[in-house]
């Protein structure tokens, strides 16, 4: 145990000292920062102006057509011709818009001496198809006003009933977390796994693992580097709980109260009102069905056994490879998995309780990443345990498998094995 203790040590107070553990750990939150806020303040503070000269010959759209603050427009009279060689002077584009029939409208046209924006010109469109249907409703005798009114907006509200207890299920937050967390398993898996790896094989090829192994056993290096790279990789999250909590804590004090003021919500598109701001602030003042001290659960003990299984056979694969084609064709069955379970993870969003997500989230192979994605959705809670159990099982046996192969493999050069060595390595006493 003292062994185990000594390589953890290395590995651990080695890895946290360097730079690159520091820039990431920092760099992390901070995009988690500007992915929360950039993409509203963009929004809310648009940064200059495209200027618009509209030419209306038509004489439909000279009250209806509006600006903003970022597209200011103006109005103008005149020939076609004579402003399309002169509106580049004090305009950024010319809007055309000719005597246009109303049952097929067409020829509205935008001159532009550089291309402008997409949003820009369905900002245009959108308005004038709106003032085109009022025209039409107007010449066919109907109201606009009673048309709008007559239609229907349903929303429906989804309660879980659990016991004599009824829950609001907030089924966008649920998937936005399910997604979140799946993801982050699959880069954790990855990222350890290969440094992991990498770290077999770069002792290997120098000869250092020779040294370690006359005072260490090679089951005791294996395990002492998987446990020490796994603290590392527990450090870095804890860092991260810590940071990301104090930049919820300034966005729910400093954005937050901006976005849902009058002000702000009126120049903020409908779709971002309804999507963003509302479904966050709802879901912070209310969880409602979702179950916080089991996702926190979960989601840790996942993400510690998920890495342990994966990385007892990361490890096996470095002791048996020379050089990274060998690695990659030993590690292909190991990624396959993986990879397959992300893919499994879109289809738990639609299908939370399918016969799929139900066997990808007990098999061990995908369980760290597809249970991730359905523990929002309240499973029963058997099928969380029975899929704990099989992970916690399925660990003990490949590390057993990956300490036997690990023992063989990491003194052996210059071979080049296939699986039929690997098993004879796991048969051997």
């Amino acid at each position: 145990m003292n062994k185990i203790l000594a390589v953890f040590k290395r590995e651990y107070f080695t890895r946290v000292k360097k730079k690159s553990f520091i820039i990431i750990t920092i760099l992390i939150p901070l995009m988690i920062l500007l992915l929360m806020t950039l993409p509203v303040l963009m929004t809310l503070f648009k940064s200059g102006t495209t200027n618009i000269a509209i030419l209306d010959n038509s004489g439909l759209f000279t009250e209806s057509i509006e600006g903003s603050r970022s597209i200011p427009i103006k109005f103008v009279q005149g020939n076609i011709e004579q402003w399309k060689d002169k509106f580049s002077k004090d305009f950024d584009a010319l809007l055309h818009i000719p005597n246009i029939d109303l049952q097929y409208p067409g020829g509205i046209k935008l001159y532009t001496e550089k291309q402008i924006g997409l949003s820009q010109i369905t900002f245009f469109e959108k308005q004038i198809e709106q003032k085109i249907e009022r025209l039409r409703y107007e010449k066919e005798g109907i109201d606009k006003d009673l048309v709008e009114k007559l239609k229907a907006s349903i929303n429906i509200e989804s309660i879980v009933i659990s016991g004599d207890q009824e829950k609001t299920s907030n089924t966008v937050i649920s998937l936005i977390l399910g997604q979140i967390m799946a993801f982050f398993q699959y880069f954790m898996i990855f990222f350890y796994g290969s440094m992991i790896m990498k770290g077999v094989m770069d002792e290997k090829k120098s000869r250092i693992v020779e040294i370690l192994v006359s005072s260490v056993r090679p089951f005791q290096l294996m395990m002492g580097k998987i446990v020490g790279i796994a603290a590392v990789a527990l450090t870095q999250l804890a860092i991260w709980a810590v940071l990301i909590t104090l930049i919820f804590v300034f966005f729910s004090v400093s954005v937050m109260p901006y976005l849902t003021s009058t002000q702000a919500t009126a120049e903020m598109p409908a779709e971002m009102q309804s999507n963003l701001t509302y479904q966050i602030v709802d879901f912070i003042n209310n969880p409602g069905a979702l179950n916080i001290p089991l996702i926190i659960f979960t989601f840790s003990f996942y993400f510690i056994f998920g890495y342990l299984f994966y990385s007892t056979l990361f490890a096996a694969v470095g002791s048996v490879s020379d050089d990274e084609s060998q690695a990659q064709s030993f590690t292909l069955p190991i990624s396959i998995p993986i990879i397959l379970s992300l893919m499994i993870m879109f289809n738990v969003a639609d299908q939370p309780h399918s016969p799929l997500a139900f066997w990808a989230s007990i098999i061990p192979f995908s369980s760290p990443i597809v249970m991730l994605a359905r523990i929002p959705y309240n499973i029963p809670i058997w099928q969380l345990f029975l899929s704990i159990a099989l992970l916690i099982f399925s660990f003990f046996i490949s590390t057993w498998v990956s300490g036997k192969i690990y023992r063989s493999g990491i003194l052996l050069y210059g071979k080049k094995l296939t699986w039929k060595d690997l098993g004879k390595m796991v048969k051997a006493k």
